[in-house]
């Protein structure tokens, strides 16, 4: 089980889902150690009740394992697992017990072995709400060990722990959810980001378009009209026609060359703020005194910046990330770097993909490297 390896591939709500899942389930056997420790201490002519009260409580705590396991992964309980949570529960309880009580000298162990078990069964209320799971936990606790002992303080501080347990798991329980709806949120924000973004474009074509077509179309009908009767005006209004339609075509290739083209110092301003945002140091290294660059090489050089940090957010589970924009005498050079890649067989996608043929036509190349969970992005231009 290579946790080391899922945790680093993880994304956030990911890595919290193993956080409360490994931090709850070992709980479940913190019983087991406690009524071995408590036995073995008070119970010194037979070894047979300490084994059976150990090993009835060992069970109990496998059975709390799988339900604390179950509900962290959101897995619905059946009645079957109910049924053998309940049956385990009572079995700790009777079982440990019994054992004791044949010991002379077991007696003084009985309530703690009692308490163990009756707190352990209370655990998993803690997915219940608080005012519904707390009396039932203290009424459980309670018919559980009171014929046990004669001391009430001890009673309610069994009480006590059997609802704070309960209380840990629902808190674990509640935090893991707001970090999938806040992650469910991030991706909702990002589809309607996106989603606004081609309205927008839609809705610039559709201006820019709309009154074109339906001027050509108004102008090609009268053009048929002025055809038909052998007016010599025809072949003026099919050059209106034309003269509208080249118009039509510049003004859409305005529109899609801006909103293709991005501007580099905006990008690294915005991808520095995105990867902060999304819990990544991010180390800019940009000189401020830049040579002239054509205008294609610096939206070229911020394309590669967006597709970079896109796959570091989206990809990885970085915890930093290294951008360095260099321009030298003859070659102006773009990196990223950034942690949290498992090794694996580097590949391209469609995006690094597109990326490279975008470069192209501008002498760039792109290179991509993977090793020891680091990833690199090296774009590079040879300079006149």
């Amino acid at each position: 089980m290579d946790l080391l390896g899922r945790w680093r591939a993880a994304d956030d709500p990911r890595r919290v889902e193993l956080y409360t899942h490994w931090s709850l389930v070992p709980l479940a056997f913190l019983g087991p150690l406690v009524v071995a420790g408590v036995t073995a201490g008070a119970v010194a002519d037979s070894g047979a009740a300490v084994a059976v009260a150990v090993a009835a409580s060992l069970v109990q705590a496998l059975a709390l394992a799988v339900l604390l396991s179950r509900a962290v992964r959101r897995r619905p309980t059946g009645r079957a697992v109910e049924g053998a949570w309940i049956a385990t529960s009572v079995l700790a309880h009777a079982a440990g017990v019994l054992a004791l009580r044949t010991s002379s000298t077991g007696r003084d162990a009985v309530d703690v072995v009692a308490a163990v078990a009756a707190v352990a069964a209370v655990v998993p209320l803690g997915r219940w709400r608080f005012r519904r799971y707390a009396p039932l936990a203290v009424l459980v606790v309670g018919v559980a060990t009171f014929p046990f002992t004669d001391r009430f303080a001890m009673v309610l501080t069994y009480a006590f722990y059997g609802v704070f347990l309960a209380a840990v798991v629902q808190m674990s329980l509640w935090m893991m959810e707001v970090v999938r709806r806040l992650a469910g949120a991030e991706r909702d924000r990002t589809r309607l980001a996106v989603a606004e973004e081609r309205l927008r474009f839609a809705r610039d074509l559709h201006d820019v378009v709309g009154r074109d077509l339906s001027a050509i179309a108004v102008t090609s009908d009268l053009v048929a009209e002025l055809a038909r009767r052998g007016r010599p005006e025809a072949v003026e209004r099919a050059e209106e026609v034309r003269s509208i339609a080249h118009g039509s075509l510049d003004r859409i290739r305005s529109v899609v060359r801006g909103y293709r083209t991005v501007d580099l110092a905006t990008e690294l301003e915005g991808s520095v703020a995105l990867l902060e945002s999304a819990g990544v140091a991010c180390t800019l290294e940009h000189p401020d005194q830049d040579g002239p660059l054509p205008d294609e090489l610096r939206s070229a050089a911020a394309w590669v910046i967006r597709e970079g940090v896109t796959n570091v957010v989206r990809h990885s589970a970085a915890t930093w990330c290294r951008i360095s924009v260099r321009q030298e005498a003859s070659e102006f050079t773009v990196r990223l770097e950034n942690d949290g890649v498992p090794d694996r067989p580097a590949g391209r996608g469609s995006g690094l993909l597109g990326l490279a043929e975008r470069l192209q036509p501008l002498g760039g190349r792109l290179d991509t490297s993977r090793r020891d969970g680091t990833f690199t992005l090296h774009a590079h231009w040879e300079l006149p």
